[in-house]
């Protein structure tokens, strides 16, 4: 039987309903409906519900509403602060306006994301920049600091996602000394968190949720980060055991290092003779960092940390490293301990000097942290993206710690994305987030588009296997045939950087659209680009093969080199292979397959987004045919039809895309 809450939410999605009247164009959805229903239900029973809900259907409708209509604190995290500002911008409003609820709303995002009041006060005297260019922009940070009232740097407008400087003004916690700071009931980050206390709905990002999870679980009565909701909603919960692993563990960096000495040499500068003797040390530890980060190389990927025995020469430098960490925290420590007892009157303030040696003494643990023994549960890896290196060492599974934190409170649970079951059955999912022993709902809410004449797969015939040194250049030929007849409008998936190195370089030359590659340029920056030319192609990987969300024209082709298993080499998936087999399962099948299965779906679901959309996927990649897993794939994705005829691509467009003689398109078939 249907509860209260399920019968309002049926009034709201029914024809001639609230959201009938006040959005244009809206028309109920079957597949919407039952999952809105589901998650009313979850709500008034205090239960956990597990939903794939496909592309289309409209989910973020169908989980506001129930809530908003429950009356309910609520949490809703999205996997990237672009999806927060989506939610706060164009969803909520759309239910504030058709259900005339009175509730409340805030987004918050995490620390890096505010501006610290004191900090900026520091730096507006004396602004240092670590590049000229970004000197230029000071009077737009100062314009920003003025009259901001939020204080989220994303509000500052012409100053770009990759801006150093906001490092030196921002409200970081290892800057943060709320005890001494005159600026706390003026600071952003407070008052985001008392509204956030007050506040009906939460909009937060996986980052920040599992931070704050991560927080609660290592420090008993540490602060809030996020109040205590009566309802949670994980959207976009395929990416939440990635997310998860790395708040569950540690890490540090090469910047982390260098950051931390520059603020104690201009500490020691500021303080006076009494920490002269913290100067030596500041520099050591910077020396070391170099020698050991900068040994890892330079281009993009992760790698296993090596074992001492493995690598004397890494032990070394790690020996040093450390060693110049403790003798940081002692300098600090003494000079701190000489100004405590009068011996410096010139010293720092209080504040001030506990900051900075609270700094210190965070790096020297997490670096012994990260080079403990490996029980077997943990493993330690490294990760190289350009001049940047970190180290982590993270969880191999988190199934356990979200096991005993999550899932054993009694608050209703959805988690939601269109791509969540392999074969349809979500227990591969609800195994790797720790709910196989949880009494959870499950619920497949199937597409609701006509991806049988709308879409076509192509997987050309004659290519290289894809492990075979031809496959790169050989993946950049038949990808130029493709973009020739699709007139542009594709987006071109990799699964390596070498691969889309190959692309991109086959390609720039001759390609008669506009080229966007990965790297050049910020990730929002290219996808409005990419968006706002309909005939542009765009290459990317990793990030670029989910939360892409293009309708029209301007993607009308998907091209992904091949099957995008994770590479075995990879640590993290290493140490999961490991896990599986030792626990007498087969990796291959039980792991390495439905991550890829899960991985491909979001890829191919980048093509329909909206009933009008029509497209081509093209894979690179025998394989699916090939070899006797290929049927799994094929049957994981939306039933369309196939081919491995160049000349039905063709077809496929001329029937999609015609043009009049004066090149203006006419109607669509």
């Amino acid at each position: 039987m249907a509860t209260e809450l399920a019968q309002n939410v049926r009034l709201a999605f029914s024809p001639g309903g609230p959201l009938s009247r006040a959005v244009r164009g809206f028309e109920p959805r079957p597949g919407q409906l039952r999952l809105a229903a589901a998650w009313s239900d979850a709500i008034s029973r205090g239960e956990v519900l597990v939903a794939e809900a496909a592309t289309g259907i409209g989910k973020t409708l169908a989980y506001l509403v129930p809530v908003v209509l429950s009356g309910r604190k609520a949490i809703l995290s999205t996997g990237t602060r672009t999806l927060q500002q989506q939610l706060v911008e164009n969803d909520i409003p759309v239910v504030r306006e058709a259900l005339r609820a009175p509730f409340s709303c805030v987004i918050v995002k995490g620390r890096a994301n505010y501006l610290c009041r004191r900090r900026w006060k520091r730096f507006s005297v004396q602004p240092l920049f670590e590049f000229a260019r970004e000197a230029t922009l000071f009077d737009r940070m100062q314009a920003f600091a003025e009259t901001t009232r939020t204080g989220d740097l994303s509000e500052c407008p012409g100053i770009p996602e990759d801006f150093r400087a906001w490092g030196e003004v921002n409200a970081r916690s290892e800057m943060c000394d709320a005890a001494a700071c005159a600026e706390t009931e003026r600071c952003h980050l407070m008052e985001v968190r008392r509204r956030a206390a007050e506040a009906d709905l939460v909009v937060v990002n996986h980052h920040l949720f599992f931070a704050d999870l991560a927080l609660r679980t290592r420090a008993e009565g540490a602060p809030d980060v996020l109040p205590l909701p009566d309802v949670v909603v994980l959207d976009e919960a395929h990416g939440i055991e990635e997310v998860a692993s790395v708040f569950f563990g540690v890490s540090v960096s090469l910047w982390r290092a260098q950051e931390l000495c520059r603020d104690a040499v201009r500490a020691c500068a500021k303080a006076g003779e009494g920490w002269r003797p913290a100067l030596p040390a500041a520099e050591a530890l910077r020396h070391a960092a170099e020698l050991l980060f900068g040994a890892m190389g330079e281009g993009a990927g992760r790698f296993l940390l090596p074992a001492p025995s493995a690598d004397p020469s890494f032990e070394r430098r790690s020996d040093e490293l450390a060693r110049s960490a403790e003798e940081l925290c002692l300098a600090l420590s003494t000079c701190q301990g000489r100004r405590d007892a009068g011996g410096d009157p010139t010293g720092l303030s209080p504040g001030d000097a506990e900051l900075l040696l609270r700094r210190a003494r965070s790096f020297s643990e997490d670096f012994a942290a990260l080079r403990s023994p490996d029980s077997g549960n943990t493993v330690a890896w490294g990760e190289r993206r350009g001049h940047s290196v970190s180290f982590c060492r993270t969880p191999v599974e988190v199934s356990g710690v979200l096991g005993d934190t999550l899932w054993r409170e009694s608050v209703p649970f959805l988690l939601t994305s269109a791509t969540l079951s392999v074969s349809r059955n979500l227990s591969y999912f609800r195994e790797r987030v720790g709910l196989s022993g949880v009494d959870a709902r499950e619920l497949i809410v199937d597409n609701e588009f006509d991806f049988e004449r709308k879409a076509l797969v192509y997987v050309p015939s004659g290519l290289p296997d894809p492990g075979d040194d031809g496959f790169p250049s050989a993946a950049a030929r038949e990808t130029a045939a493709i973009l020739a007849l699709s007139g542009g409008g594709a987006l071109i998936l990799c699964t390596s950087y070498r691969t889309l190195g190959a692309l991109e370089e086959a390609l720039r030359e001759d390609l008669p659209f506009t080229l966007y590659v990965q790297g050049e340029a910020p990730r929002m920056h290219l996808l409005r680009a990419f968006r706002e030319e309909e005939d542009a192609v765009l290459i990317g990987t990793g990030t670029f093969w989910e939360g892409i969300d293009v309708p029209g024209e301007s993607l009308r082709c998907v091209v992904i080199d091949k099957l995008p298993f994770a590479p075995p080499a990879d640590p993290v998936v290493a140490a999961r292979i490991r896990a599986v087999r030792e626990r007498g399962g087969d990796p291959f099948a039980e792991y390495q397959v439905p991550e890829a299965v899960l991985a491909l779906r979001q890829g191919v679901g980048r093509l329909l987004r909206r009933g009008d959309d029509f497209g081509v996927v093209a894979i690179l990649d025998h394989r699916v045919f090939s070899r006797s897993y290929g049927e799994v794939f094929r049957k994981n994705l939306p039933r369309m039809t196939w081919t491995r005829e160049r000349e039905k691509v063709g077809e496929f467009f001329l029937k999609f895309r015609r043009r009049g003689p004066t090149g203006e398109k006419e109607e669509k078939g």
